[in-house]
């Protein structure tokens, strides 16, 4: 079995936007407590799009694929483990998404 990596460069292109618009919207949701939580959040988002479009043999027969990226898988790849990461991330850093402080019980 050969795992290698088949983007072109519009498929990374398309990856790295995705992913970056996925952590700045992440940011602007609520309130971080950290500067550069969108980072770590793109970059989860980047890495689950591309496990699921590249290295998920299984899911590379779903349509449409542009570039070598496997669209759907990406996009289901990108946004579970991107929500995961933000949700640890939100929590570990004491950021609320009610925009409010929370008060200790």
């Amino acid at each position: 079995m050969d795992l290698a990596i088949t983007l072109g460069l519009g498929g990374w292109l398309l990856l790295i936007a995705g992913a970056i618009a996925f952590g700045v919207v992440a940011q602007f949701i609520g309130r971080a407590e950290t500067g550069i939580e969108w980072l770590v959040d793109a970059i989860a988002a980047g890495i689950g799009a591309l496990v699921a479009s590249e290295f998920i043999v299984s899911w590379r027969t779903f349509e449409p694929v542009w570039d070598g990226l496997a669209l759907v898988p990406a996009l289901v790849g990108g946004l579970v483990v991107g929500i995961v990461v933000e949700v640890a991330t939100r929590r570990i850093t004491g950021g609320t998404y009610s925009g409010r402080s929370m008060a200790a019980a």
